[in-house]
């Protein structure tokens, strides 16, 4: 994502939305985050989290669906 000097959400659409049926899964982990786009995904995820999980981008985030154990 060096290249990216600007995203919006048509780009975070390319980024979050599954594969056609049948099609083969795909796996995508985004590199050279500029500070435009990491404040789009922050964001988007902050809002919407199930939709815009991180952890299928970053590979260091843990999933939403992961939930700590309890003390």
């Amino acid at each position: 994502m060096t290249h990216t000097p600007f995203m919006d959400v048509a780009g975070l659409h390319l980024l979050f939305t599954p594969t056609i049926s049948g099609g083969p899964a795909r796996r995508a982990t985004v590199t050279g985050l500029r500070a435009q786009l990491l404040w789009l995904l922050l964001t988007a995820a902050d809002v919407n989290p199930t939709v815009f999980d991180l952890s299928r981008l970053l590979p260091d985030v843990p999933s939403v669906a992961f939930h700590p154990a309890a003390p």
